[in-house]
């Protein structure tokens, strides 16, 4: 069974929160930036408010690195941004074994876990904003959120916003 998960990112917001959809509408999730983090952090949080998974910036790399981190700041996942000869590439390491596949660039793409599609990823175009769509396998939502956050942040580095 999949669950369906709404992203939308305001273009006139006066704070670095926004909230996560589910298919009815209703609020499922929270992101939380920290306005004056180095290392731009940002924080799921579920509908109550508690911290679930947190998503940090490495500082001082070359490449764009992202770090996803359950709420005991331990490291679940790494999503490393690379260029090669065919064009960017996302690197997912850590405790899943979790793969990238689509056109980043294109905010459609899919995460994989052994062979099986476990979330797809789609761009909402024609939105006031930024707006994506989350297909996810049940029991899996809030670490697939937490990495397309941490995906999102790393296809747009100089990006400032979510």
């Amino acid at each position: 069974m999949t669950q369906k998960f709404y992203m939308q990112q305001n273009v006139f917001q006066l704070t670095n929160q926004f909230s996560i959809k589910n298919e009815l509408g209703q609020d499922s999730y929270f992101v939380d930036s920290e306005l004056f983090s180095i290392s731009q952090k940002h924080h799921l949080l579920n509908y109550q408010r508690a911290c679930l998974y947190s998503v940090e910036r490495k500082l001082f790399t070359i490449l764009p690195t992202y770090y996803v981190n359950n709420t005991n700041n331990r490291t679940l996942l790494t999503i490393v941004k690379e260029c090669s000869c065919t064009g960017q590439e996302l690197t997912i390491t850590g405790s899943k074994n979790w793969k990238v596949m689509g056109f980043y660039s294109a905010h459609e793409f899919q995460i994989i876990e052994d062979g099986q599609i476990i979330a797809a990823v789609k761009k909402a175009w024609f939105t006031w904003g930024e707006s994506f769509e989350i297909e996810v396998q049940s029991g899996q939502a809030e670490l697939v959120i937490a990495t397309v956050v941490a995906i999102h942040q790393a296809m747009h580095r100089r990006s400032s916003h979510f």
